[in-house]
């Protein structure tokens, strides 16, 4: 696993042992080292004891030992400190501390072409809605808000591993129907509150267990479950109308628009397959 993949790389260690952090400036990747019984978490995957495991320790206990930084009066101090020093509360919320500087600002090519594939994108959308939906159905519907957060993701990240063609239109697709059970089982019983919790964290389920996590797919399961009467009629068609056929549409003009830059690092998608060794 490329996790494993640790030399040159700079390492951020908590939990058990070792809290923040070990710097290699080599390279600027990272990963998120935990110390548990039997073996170690890197990037939030359990690893049992292995040789490489013991590698990735042996690495840090070493970091440990050496690694110190500069603070502002010139004078040195460990950078790495034993957290069981240390009462949970401040390891607690010793996690919400910075970690990292903010991204720079986007280059003037990257901001065009977010605008102009988030416009083409949602004009079609709209098109496709006001104009034959709207106009011809009874209660289709092409759009709805969670495409707004969508475009984000396609056109100004297409890069993001959750902007991916399978984590669209699958993501936003099962979390269609998360959305609906729950209206179908709670909310049509009134319990509205409890229909909107259900709706979101049962989304997430679904998107974890068909790794198709996309952030707009919470907003297609809230949706579902406010009282908006066209989408009620819809029930379970509403996953097709419009959170998997027009997710399709959307990502039909990512891979249209992203890929007519110069620059090649725009290049859209990063990957059409949903699970490791596929």
């Amino acid at each position: 696993d490329e996790e494993l993949g640790f030399l040159g790389r700079i390492i951020h260690t908590s939990g058990a042992g070792i809290l923040p952090m070990a710097r290699v400036e080599e390279e600027k990747s990272e990963l998120l080292i935990d110390s548990v019984p039997g073996g170690v978490v890197i990037n939030g995957k359990k690893y049992a004891d292995s040789p490489e495991v013991s590698k990735i320790l042996a690495l840090v206990n070493s970091l440990q030992k050496e690694d110190v930084e500069k603070n502002g009066k010139g004078e040195t101090q460990p950078l790495l400190r034993k957290s069981l020093e240390e009462p949970w509360i401040v390891q607690y919320f010793d996690r919400w501390s910075h970690k990292r500087d903010a991204n720079a600002l986007a280059s003037m090519n990257v901001v065009v072409w977010s605008w102009i594939g988030s416009f083409l994108g949602i004009a079609l959308l709209c098109y496709i809605h006001y104009e034959f939906c709207l106009k011809y159905t009874e209660n289709l519907i092409f759009i709805v808000g969670s495409f707004g957060a969508q475009a984000v993701l396609l056109f100004a990240a297409p890069k993001a591993p959750l902007a991916q063609p399978w984590n669209a239109v699958i993501g936003n697709g099962v979390s269609a129907f998360a959305g609906i059970c729950a209206w179908h089982l709670v909310g049509d019983g009134g319990i509205m509150w409890l229909a909107g919790a259900f709706a979101v964290s049962f989304a997430i389920v679904f998107m974890h267990l068909t790794n198709s996590l996309h952030p707009p797919g919470g907003a297609t399961a809230l949706i579902a479950v406010m009282e908006l009467k066209r989408v009620h009629e819809l029930s379970f068609l509403y996953i097709l109308f419009p959170a998997v056929l027009a997710s399709m549409a959307h990502v039909a003009v990512a891979l249209v628009v992203n890929n007519l830059s110069a620059d090649k690092l725009r290049s859209y998608p990063m990957t059409w397959k949903p699970f490791k060794g596929m």
